[in-house]
Order: C-alpha cells, then structure tokens, then sequence
C-alpha cells in the first residue's frame, strides 16, 4: 500500500492527474456526451479526461515498478538547450502574428522548416520535405476533411 509520506513526485503527480481526469470525465457527461454520430458538448472533454486518465495511471504504474527518484528537482533542467527553448517560443509567438496576414500554408511551412531543423534533421532537403508533408497532412485533414477555415492569407492560399 502507497502512504502519502513514501509517495515520491511522480506517484503524487499521476494521482493528482487521475483525480482531475475523473473530475473532467464526470463533468462531460452531465453536460451531455452524445454518440460518435452526434456527439454533444461534453464528448471531446470526455475523451480527453479518458486519455489523461490513462496516461496519468500509467505514470503512476511506472513510478511504483521503478522505485528509483532519488535525483534533486535540479537534475531535470540539466543538458537543456536554452537556447533551442528561446528559438521556439519566438518562433511561435511570430508564427500566431504572421499566420493570419501570409495564410496558413506557408506560415506553417516556414515553421515547421524552422522546427524540424532545430531537432538536427541531417539536411535542409530533408527538412524541407518533412515540412511539406507535414503542412500537406494537416491542410488535408483541417481543411477538406475537417472543414476547418485556415487563414488563407495574401496570396488566397
């Protein structure tokens, strides 16, 4: 049996997790979930409370088998490249501002380049292709799948 004061952070966290994802969960189908053919309001947030659930239980499965954190809250910010971090979160926040006066196409274009090449892709043709499949992907699922509105931008596209 798991005692409050033997609990280490991750136990703690994924308990935490778990509460909140029955709360979510418990919260959706008051307000009504539906079926897959018609889901109601609370349809998305029941699932995400299921998936948080789960993930949350497996962290606490996986913290009781490993038994082993006995590292400082310091430890985890070692070997982070600040700089990437400070590059990311520019480029997100330039990203929000520019996407609805160049269109969602290349903004995104131009993102995930950026992104795809701070991960240390091998060569920028690489990158390139990985960025137009990625932008190709998810105009396909949005916007004709999905019926999503992307900003279309100057260019109409």
């Amino acid at each position: 049996m798991i005692f409050w004061g033997i609990m280490n952070r991750n136990q703690l966290s994924g308990l935490f997790g778990l509460a909140i994802s029955i709360f979510v969960c418990i919260e959706a189908i008051r307000s009504d979930i539906g079926t897959f053919q018609t889901p109601g309001p609370g349809f998305l947030p029941f699932w995400i409370g299921v998936v948080l659930g789960v993930l949350a239980m497996m962290l606490v499965v996986v913290s009781i088998l490993r038994e082993k954190v006995d590292g400082r809250i310091m430890d985890i910010w070692k070997g982070i490249k600040w700089r990437n971090v400070v590059l990311v979160l520019a480029s997100l926040f330039l990203y929000a501002i520019i996407l609805p006066r160049i269109g969602y196409l290349i903004a995104t274009f131009g993102l995930m380049t950026l992104l795809y090449g701070m991960m240390g892709r091998p060569r920028l043709w690489v990158q390139i292709m990985s960025a137009f499949v990625t932008v190709l992907v998810s105009y396909i699922i949005f916007h004709f799948w999905l019926k999503v509105s992307l900003p279309k931008g100057v260019f109409g596209l």
